[in-house]
């Protein structure tokens, strides 16, 4: 018992600091299935989800896209769910991810989820940052991100409704490079670590907001069928609170080994 609490603390010791000093909120959606409206899980949260429940719902994959729960979107809302930050996020550079899955249906022209940044709650978001899936209908172009506008740009080859269960990660980074608004917003698809200095898509305008209190998803133009998972939301101020060390995952494994070697062993 003693070796198996040794070899806890010993993994969480050394991913902790690097893992959550510059994690400002996450949520892994590990509620009981049913209604996100109201949940409180997650961490740097000032409060619980608003959603709008004919749209949304906690489910259990078919096809796990990190746990064993996700948000399912089903239905077309600016503020299909949203929350507020537990302090105002003031920085130069906040990185964004969260999983996203297709489950069912398929994209097609315009089909939008995004996930957009904020300070209020109201409208339809589009003069604020935006990132996620808006399909052009073309079979290459699905993700996307923007500072402001109806527009955006593309990850190259980002087709990711060309088949249902398959998990992808989208991360993005809000900047400025002085005080005042944010200027910048930059977007990888399923990023390894190294990818920090290439983005694969880059939009560069006024955000409008120069902090950020409220966050949420916004769906629109889905059809009846079309199912859209989200999971491991993640608001950091670090690439690596993001993207994960393939040191850390290495020895996160290794102290599971060991977990299992001292279970054996009793």
């Amino acid at each position: 018992m003693k070796l198996r609490a040794s070899i806890a603390a010993f993994v969480l010791a050394v991913l902790a600091p690097g893992a959550s000093a510059a994690l400002i909120a996450s949520d892994q959606f590990d509620y009981a299935q049913g209604e996100i409206n109201g949940q409180l899980g997650g961490a740097g949260w000032a409060g619980a989800w608003t959603a709008n429940t004919g749209a949304t719902q906690v489910v259990t994959p078919g096809v796990a896209l990190n746990g064993s729960r996700a948000l399912q979107i089903t239905g077309n809302n600016d503020n299909v769910a949203y929350r507020q930050l537990a302090a105002a996020f003031t920085g130069d550079n906040l990185f964004v991810s969260f999983l996203v899955q297709i489950d069912s249906g398929s994209l097609t022209a315009n089909d939008f989820v995004a996930l957009w940044l904020d300070t209020v709650t109201s409208g339809a978001h589009t003069d604020r940052p935006n990132i996620g899936i808006k399909a052009d209908g073309s079979g290459n172009n699905d993700v996307f991100v923007r500072t402001n506008g109806t527009g955006g740009n593309f990850a190259p080859e980002g087709n990711i409704g060309s088949g249902n269960d398959v998990t992808h990660q989208i991360v993005g980074r809000l900047s400025r490079s002085v005080p005042g608004n944010y200027t910048r917003f930059d977007l990888w698809l399923d990023p390894v670590l190294a990818d920090l200095a290439t983005p694969d898509a880059s939009f560069t305008g006024n955000a409008g907001i120069s902090q950020i209190t409220q966050i949420g998803f916004r769906s629109a133009n889905l059809d009846s069928g079309d199912i859209v998972l989200v999971d491991d939301l993640r608001l950091a101020t670090e690439w690596t609170n993001v993207v994960p060390e393939p040191a850390s995952v290495a020895l996160l494994g290794l102290g599971l080994v060991g977990l299992g070697f001292a279970r054996r062993r009793r």
